[in-house]
């Protein structure tokens, strides 16, 4: 009988077959959407929208954290045509105001890459970024690895979202057009059978 793990057990990367870009903060959700709404210049914060109707603005944000988890996720829904995506710069002024370690991570099964950008209290600590037929790049401030020393690139970020104590869950949103009105609860194939109490909280963040 396979067993499955409860979402306090969690770790690494659910799949890399998908197009994927979050922004991961290690501090609770409360500090991570307070801090990102004032970043952002939000007009709209709502907090514990687990199973609600929120309506779409132009430039939307989820903001999540698992129980049991000490890193809270960030994942942006839509933005204005021409508009700065957030990235890294998102993680290094997180990491700084809230003196913790954060990352912007980003994945796609399109186009064959994958990489993250790794800040310490806003200072650089480590970045991977790898592109099917194209050279590795790596370089980190706080341990002795070279790019030279990494046979997968895929295997070698899986070990570090473990290492981090981090867990990226394989999430979608139906239909986040602006303007519509949707429960914008995380759903994926390991995630549909998950209730409220596994989540510390899900928070919207929005730009009109």
């Amino acid at each position: 009988m396979v067993k499955i793990m409860s979402i306090e057990q969690r770790r690494g990367i659910e799949t890399i077959d998908r197009n994927q870009n979050l922004l991961l903060v290690r501090a609770p959700i409360e500090s991570v959407a307070e801090k990102f709404s004032r970043a952002r210049r939000a007009d709209v914060w709502e907090r514990d929208i687990y199973d609600r109707p929120i309506e779409i603005t132009a430039e939307s944000y989820i903001v999540f954290q698992f129980r049991g988890h000490p890193w809270t996720i960030v994942e942006q829904l839509n933005h204005h045509p021409g508009s700065l995506m957030f990235g890294e710069g998102d993680a290094i002024t997180l990491s700084w105001f809230l003196s913790t370690r954060a990352i912007y991570y980003k994945c796609s099964d399109t186009c064959g890459y994958i990489g993250y950008n790794c800040y310490d209290r806003g200072a650089f600590a480590e970045m991977l970024y790898f592109e099917e037929e194209m050279d590795l790049l790596f370089l980190s401030d706080f341990r002795e690895v070279k790019a030279e020393d990494i046979d997968d690139a895929f295997n070698f970020t899986y070990a570090f979202m473990e290492e981090q104590d981090i867990y990226i869950p394989y999430v979608y949103y139906e239909n986040a057009k602006v303007g519509s009105r949707l429960n914008l609860r995380p759903k994926g194939p390991t995630l549909d059978d998950l209730v409220r109490s596994d989540f510390e909280r899900i928070d919207y963040i929005g730009i009109n």
